[in-house]
């Protein structure tokens, strides 16, 4: 119990940071102000368990790592067993390192792994019922085991409740997705000290994921998708920025093989071709996702002019983003404002195709892509605290493709840029 408490006291000192005294109640005043709410681990806990009476639900079992590392403070393999009145964390690997983690309280916790469900379970007094678990993310082998140890229980999905959840950040989660968009600015600027006429796509990328790397990448991107694969991220050049492969809806590159036919390739970058990068980070669970674009030499006319169309767009949609707006108000004004410059016909068209991008954006936090989606017909309402993408594409022509995404906190007072590396159009 003592190791439990002194790393739950350690995480909580950390997440407190920076700011003492005076100074840091004045800083905790302000974010108040704009909706920010402080870091409190149990909070999480307990934001849960008010959700499950009203959904129907009489327990959750999580072991998504997304979720338990939410939840708990750990990603060690483990069953978070959640009901209205208890929880309890039920580690099945990695027991010392889940103890120092976590910040749960050392009773909450319990070497038994899924073993322990049934017992818990009836300690609590429930025999039967309904389970909710996350459907999109366990394997069917999974769902069945557990359905057949549970024979009492129906099993339901409460996918959607855990990541609304998750929708709205605390000071921690922006700090760590303020330190994400610093290390994701260092492969930009790698990008402009290396890239050059006769350079591969993958030799660029290499040297993006390095600067990524060393300035505190963790290594590894999360996408909630099944059997989703990609190389490190995007990065694509020339031609290759009308390749659309896979299953993103946005720039995907060629990929080095038909295996795996996303992300960076061999192809040569010359002069004259336009590069977008479109490589996420992660820092403590927490990602930054920007993509700039970049010309090997000097632009064409044509190009710029493109490329300041776009911007015109995403600055006037950053200043429409604010608590209270609609998911569907923010995709709509893009077009609106597309079609005001006269730039419509070229936006959001995918790889020339006709028909536009149904989507502008996307929450992002301990998934690359999260809720809410910024998408055409969604009404879902804009909460301070929300955290999400403006991903905006140009496309004229095979080689004229341009693209800007930058992460953006929203709060009380409007947008906060989180991604730093500068928004023009690149010439290198």
């Amino acid at each position: 119990m003592g190791e439990a408490h002194r790393s739950q006291e350690r995480i909580r000192s950390d997440m407190t940071k920076p700011g003492t005294g005076k100074a840091a109640l004045l800083e905790l005043s302000v974010m108040r102000d704009i909706g920010i709410q402080e870091f409190d681990p149990l909070r999480r806990i307990k934001g849960i368990q008010e959700k499950l009476s009203p959904i129907g639900v009489d327990a959750i079992l999580l072991n998504y790592s997304r979720s338990v590392y939410y939840f708990s403070g750990t990603a060690q393999p483990a069953f978070l067993l959640v009901s209205p009145l208890d929880y309890q964390l039920l580690i099945g690997k990695g027991i010392e390192h889940a103890f120092r983690e976590t910040w749960l309280p050392a009773d909450k916790l319990s070497p038994s792994g899924l073993g322990g469900v049934v017992d818990v379970l009836n300690q609590w007094g429930l025999g039967g019922g309904v389970l909710g678990m996350e459907l999109d993310v366990i394997p069917a082998a999974l769902y069945f085991r557990i359905a057949s140890m549970l024979p009492g229980f129906r099993i339901e999905d409460v996918a959607r409740t855990v990541l609304e959840q998750r929708k709205i950040k605390d000071r921690h989660e922006l700090d760590c997705l303020r330190e994400a968009g610093r290390i994701v600015h260092a492969g930009h600027e790698r990008v402009m000290e290396v890239l050059r006429d006769g350079m591969t796509e993958v030799e660029l990328s290499a040297e993006v994921e390095d600067a990524h790397r060393r300035a505190g990448h963790e290594g590894q991107y999360f996408v909630r998708q099944w059997d989703f694969f990609m190389g490190r991220g995007v990065l694509a050049s020339g031609e290759n920025l009308s390749s659309i492969a896979g299953k993103v809806q946005s720039i995907s590159g060629s990929g080095m093989s038909a295996a795996v036919p996303l992300g960076a390739s061999e192809h040569v970058i010359r002069k004259g071709d336009m590069v977008v990068v479109d490589i996420p980070t992660l820092y403590r669970g927490y990602h930054s996702d920007q993509s700039r674009t970049y010309v090997v030499g000097k632009a064409s006319s044509s190009c710029r002019e493109l490329y300041q169309g776009m911007m015109e767009i995403a600055d006037r949609a950053i200043g429409c983003l604010k608590p209270g707006v609609t998911c569907n108000d923010v995709y709509e004004m893009t077009f609106s404002v597309a079609r005001e410059i006269g730039m419509e016909p070229f936006y959001l068209r995918l790889g020339g195709n006709p028909e536009p991008l149904f989507f502008v954006g996307h929450g992002v936090g301990l998934e690359v892509n999260e809720l809410p989606l910024l998408s055409k017909g969604n009404n879902d309402v804009i909460r301070a605290g929300t955290v999400v993408t403006l991903e905006m594409e140009m496309w004229k022509s095979e080689k004229e493709v341009v693209k800007v995404e930058d992460t953006i906190a929203i709060h009380g007072g409007g947008a906060e840029l989180l991604t730093i590396s500068p928004r023009e159009l690149h010439e290198v």
